[in-house]
């Protein structure tokens, strides 16, 4: 029987939208692995269908999607960490663009925010990015 032996830097453990992208972004400076309990593209990212909030309306404010997640959330959630990622999605959709995710286009969308953007429950704006009703399975493939 044959040995293999592998060196990385660093290991990541899933293969979800959150170990490739925090594979992507350690790349350039380590050498890195990503496990997976099974194919790379079996995980619940890929299955996701709805789409991703963030603020990207004119009319919408980091301050109301703070306010709209909290009330949702019933007081479960963590303001400091929903204050984070409010305020960071959009550049986490700008990261997204810059890799080349298909999103759904606004026909009448400009240079500065050119998604189709949809209201779902418990938001009070526009404010969900979405790659027709295959988000996930966009964002999987992207990363």
């Amino acid at each position: 029987m044959s040995e293999n032996s592998f060196q990385y830097d660093v290991l990541i453990i899933g293969s979800g939208a959150a170990g490739l992208s925090t594979a992507l972004k350690l790349a350039p400076h380590v050498k890195v692995a990503v496990l997976s309990k099974g194919k790379i593209d079996d995980g619940s990212t890929n299955w996701a269908q709805g789409g991703i909030a963030a603020v990207l309306d004119a009319a919408d404010s980091v301050e109301n999607h703070v306010r709209d997640t909290l009330v949702a959330g019933a007081d479960l959630c963590k303001r400091e960490t929903v204050e984070f990622v409010a305020t960071n999605a959009p550049k986490a959709i700008a990261w997204l663009d810059e890799l080349g995710i298909q999103l759904t286009r606004d026909p009448n969308g400009d240079n500065n925010q050119p998604f189709h953007l949809t209201r779902e429950g418990g938001h009070s704006h526009r404010r969900i990015v979405h790659a027709a009703d295959a988000t996930g399975r966009a964002v999987q493939t992207t990363l």
